[in-house]
């Protein structure tokens, strides 16, 4: 996973959502905080790429289970993406998004 993000760093997104993804496919479930804040990172990327879709899918599951194991830093990750989201109101997943972020 941190390959994924120094992909990121560097631009190299394609690479980079790949080695994040198996990363977090081998995480086990006592690194859910490490799983939420790099779900966050995802999600800024797709929206640094303008693909909301999949950032809001990635925020919102980011959002669902930092609440649910109780992480702040991953609910503060997420809370300072929503104003990138706001030019994608209408698109699928952003307005669950924002409700979700809202309860």
């Amino acid at each position: 996973m941190d390959s994924g993000q120094a992909r990121l760093d560097l631009g190299d997104t394609g690479r980079a959502h790949q080695l994040i993804a198996q990363g977090e496919g081998m995480l086990p479930p006592a690194r859910d905080k490490t799983r939420g804040v790099f779900l966050a990172y995802r999600a800024a990327s797709y929206l640094d790429l303008k693909e909301p879709e999949p950032a809001a899918a990635a925020a919102t599951e980011s959002l669902i289970l930092a609440r649910r194991i109780g992480a702040p830093r991953c609910v503060q990750l997420v809370d300072a993406l929503l104003p990138c989201f706001q030019p994608y109101q209408d698109t699928l997943g952003v307005p669950e998004l924002f409700q979700l972020a809202a309860a």
